[in-house]
């Protein structure tokens, strides 16, 4: 038994995006992807927290980012020289 329903199962495999209220497919607001929007009953959602349980949840990177990894860089060659 799943927890999931079957159009969430699909939408995973899928790499689509349901709403959290109505369960509907979520689209992009627009060409630059910073807004999802359902078009059914009009939640927003910032795709960077889509899928947090709550707002006080933070995002933790599995990576360090490119600015962070050339930073990083940075330092390492500025103590060597």
């Amino acid at each position: 038994m799943s927890i999931f329903n079957k159009k969430q199962i699909e939408a995973m495999f899928g790499g689509d995006y349901i709403c959290s209220q109505c369960n509907a497919k979520m689209e992009f607001e627009d060409e630059w992807e910073e807004t999802l929007i359902c078009p059914k009953c009009g939640y927003e959602e910032d795709p960077d927290h889509y899928g947090f349980e709550n707002e006080d949840e933070i995002y933790e990177a599995l990576y360090m980012t490119k600015e962070e990894v050339l930073a990083r860089d940075n330092e390492v060659n500025e103590t060597e020289n």
